[in-house]
């Protein structure tokens, strides 16, 4: 088998949606889906290809583009299994180390713990484990929007929507794996399709998507102990089963697996399900209506199966339809459901503090993991936002009051005009980025534009008032901006920073109305 690890750095917001449906409130998938990765490559290489190739790659399930989930920089996350519940009100997670690591001691794994006893059990749900206990859930951000009538070139009637968005910043993993018969170099070339900057899920075109996807050394997990007579399939994605008929079912059978020879135990399986229907943005309109059992269900089957070598194919291959898109895949046995509570790697120890440190190795993968390891610059930037928002604030309001300008009639920059700086960021990098906004004939923040001439007073009486755009091009100076930030990472941190202050301020406008 051929498989390649992917590394996936959000480098803007990306939304991947639950449901296609385009009434109601909209939700984010926590994770990125193998089908966006499906796509990207497809719609470089479908039409190149000869048609009996482009079926073997997208369509035979030879070719399979996982799910991406939360990676740490060490080890990807997995969703949580259903198996885990604890006491209710106990702390089944901690703070250690600047992360989310879970209590073992509080989780009790009832795959192994089925006594009935006077006490309130809920099940864990939602965010991703890691081998040495960390414990995250990917963030995310509901963002609401307008439709904009080309007539007028102001807001629709009745056409408030919202994007609810990974957050940029975070990194994921994903895998790419292939059978034996795919040639080796229609396997190289799919990776260099996917490789570099990419446009990932929804609204592309305006301002979410961009990713940067990098190829990595990392091993998806290995199947534990086979030799025994139960066996415990976890399921690290969704599984979209089918009947003798090819009508979908949610009720797992042993023949689904390749199991024939061994029986369920449903005292002992935990299940839940979703349904949706897929976007393909090629032919543009909804694939069939799909009915799946979630990722983090957990089936647990009694015997040994007549194949002996059908559970190495499971933890291989998955099961189920759809394996093209991630669909099916599973860890066989996990060791950390063997236990009544899990038991985890030790964390990785803490940095040397003296100056005996190991000099690092001069490897690229290793340069390139502990670069995306240090990302305590977000956090930096994170707060100057905040510090700067309220600066703003502070200062529209003084000047409100300085001009005697009341609170219900619009004042200052429009949305629209911190909606262009916005833009500005994420067309440039750096030092130009200030270059663009305050400086030459062109520049979006000037003395003399709308909005932003009005007038602030100083708190040095005998100061005249200072216009809004000189106060922004002090407050905002690069320099100033990314003092504290690592040299490899001030020109992002700067594009950031403006990227997240321009939405931030546009926001509150749309939020206040003036």
């Amino acid at each position: 088998m051929k498989r390649q690890a992917l590394a996936i750095d959000l480098l803007e917001d990306c939304v991947f949606s639950a449901s296609a449906a385009t009434e109601g409130g909209h939700e984010s998938l926590d994770y990125i889906p193998g089908a966006a990765l499906l796509g990207t490559v497809a719609s470089r290489r479908y039409d190149t290809l000869d048609r009996r190739v482009a079926y073997t790659l997208f369509h035979s399930g030879k070719l399979r583009f996982s799910d991406a989930t939360p990676w740490d920089g060490q080890a990807p996350g997995w969703p949580t299994p259903l198996c885990w519940h604890y006491e209710k009100l106990a702390d089944y997670k901690k703070e250690d180390r600047g992360a989310t690591r879970l209590n073992a001691d509080n989780i009790i794994n009832r795959l192994h713990d089925t006594t009935e006893q006077q006490r309130q059990l809920k099940q864990m749900r939602g965010g991703y484990i890691h081998a040495d206990g960390r414990y995250t859930t990917p963030a995310r951000e509901l963002r609401l929007k307008t439709a904009i009538a080309p007539e007028t070139g102001r807001a629709e009637e009745a056409q408030l929507f919202g994007y609810d968005a990974l957050l940029r910043g975070q990194l994921f993993v994903a895998f790419v794996e292939a059978d034996d018969d795919i040639d080796q170099a229609q396997f190289d070339g799919i990776i260099d399709a996917l490789s570099g900057e990419q446009l990932l899920g929804r609204s592309r075109s305006a301002e979410y998507g961009r990713c940067a996807i990098t190829p990595i050394e990392l091993d998806p997990p290995q199947a534990g102990n086979i030799q025994t007579d139960e066996l415990i399939l976890w399921l690290l994605s969704d599984l979209a089963l089918a009947d003798a008929f090819g009508n979908p079912k949610i009720e797992p059978a042993p023949e689904d697996f390749g199991l024939d020879g061994c029986k369920i135990d449903w005292s002992r399986t935990f299940l839940r399900t979703r349904r949706y229907s897929p976007w393909n943005s090629a032919r543009r309109g909804y694939d069939n209506e799909r009915l799946v059992v979630q990722a983090g269900s957990i089936m647990t089957f009694s015997g040994k199966p007549d194949d002996p070598g059908a559970l190495q194919q499971l933890n291989v291959n998955g099961a189920g339809l759809y394996r093209e898109t991630g669909l099916g895949r599973m860890w066989v046995n996990s060791p950390l459901l063997a236990t009544k509570c899990p038991q985890f790697d030790e964390p990785a120890p803490l940095p040397r503090m003296d100056s005996e440190v190991e000099k690092p190795v001069n490897d690229p993968l290793i340069q390139w993991l502990k670069s995306r390891a240090n990302i305590d610059w977000r956090d930096t930037v994170e707060t100057l936002v905040q510090q700067h928002l309220a600066m703003y604030n502070n200062a529209i309001d003084a000047a409100r009051r300085f001009n005697g300008v009341t609170g219900d009639i619009a004042y200052g920059p429009s949305r629209s005009q911190w909606a262009g700086v916005g833009s500005v960021a994420r067309n440039q990098t750096g030092r130009k980025i200030f270059e663009d906004l305050f400086q030459g004939d062109k520049a979006r923040i000037k003395p003399k534009g709308d909005g932003w001439n009005i007038e602030i007073p100083v708190k040095e009486a005998d100061r005249p008032p200072q216009k809004l755009a000189d106060l922004l091009k002090e407050k905002l100076a690069f320099d100033k901006i990314t003092s504290e930030i690592p040299d490899t990472h001030k020109n992002r941190a700067y594009a950031l920073f403006i990227q997240r202050l321009a939405d931030r301020i546009a926001d509150v406008i749309e939020t206040r109305g003036v």
